[in-house]
């Protein structure tokens, strides 16, 4: 199976990512070494049973460091309000975007996924990377596009601000491979309003621990 792999610097947001290999860097929580992340897009049966495609381009993923003693819940970001579905400690994605080093960013090249492929337990895998290992507290995707044709015409599909955030703890250790499932909704805003993309925070997170996914090959999910 063909992955895209990419290099992710642990530099401030910008810096410019290679294919290639990197080598080992320190923890965030003290621990040296790397482990190989993987993240696969999913996405739940819902409005998309309306869609004959639906194509939605990806520009990046941000992963963001977390705190050693750091707590957090689980929850989706809402772009809209900049706030999120419950209360916690601060956002961590405000002070990544401070120009802090808490960030790691995978430049996914406009990879395009058919949510229409990956329903239900379906995932495609948009990166393979490395990251340092230590604890990390939530994922962004950057959307540039997104294209649906509902019987046979393109309808309106909205991503607010053009990124989809969740807050899903996890950690990874040196030499050790996760598998990271972000899972996309699609929702009708209304019969005749569109509809809107949204992150399910139910249905995302570590593959074997937090959901059960079955990967297939990007090139049967575009």
């Amino acid at each position: 199976m063909r992955r895209r792999t990419f290099v992710a610097t642990t530099a401030t947001l910008g810096t410019a990512l290679v294919a290639g290999c990197s080598g080992s860097g320190g923890g965030s929580d003290g621990s040296t070494g790397s482990g190989t992340f993987n993240l696969m897009i999913s996405d739940q049966p819902a409005a998309i049973e309306d869609f004959d495609s639906l194509n939605v381009t990806l520009s990046a993923a941000r992963v963001f460091r977390a705190d050693e003693d750091e707590e957090l819940s689980p929850r989706v970001v809402n772009e809209t309000t900049n706030e999120t579905t419950a209360s916690s400690d601060d956002d961590p994605e405000e002070s990544a975007d401070d120009g802090s080093d808490g960030v790691v960013e995978f430049d996914l090249d406009s990879v395009t996924v058919d949510l229409t492929k990956v329903k239900g337990d379906r995932a495609v895998s948009v990166v393979e990377g490395e990251l340092d290992a230590g604890r990390y507290s939530g994922i962004e995707l950057r959307v540039s596009n997104a294209e649906g044709v509902v019987d046979g015409e393109t309808v309106d599909v909205m991503v607010p601000s053009n990124r989809l955030r969740i807050i899903r703890p996890f950690e990874i250790g040196a030499d050790e491979e996760l598998n990271f499932v972000f899972d996309i909704n699609v929702i009708q805003k209304g019969p005749r309003g569109g509809y809107n993309l949204l992150p399910v925070i139910g249905k995302s997170g570590v593959a074997g621990e937090d959901v059960d996914v079955e990967e297939v090959d990007i090139e049967d999910a575009e």
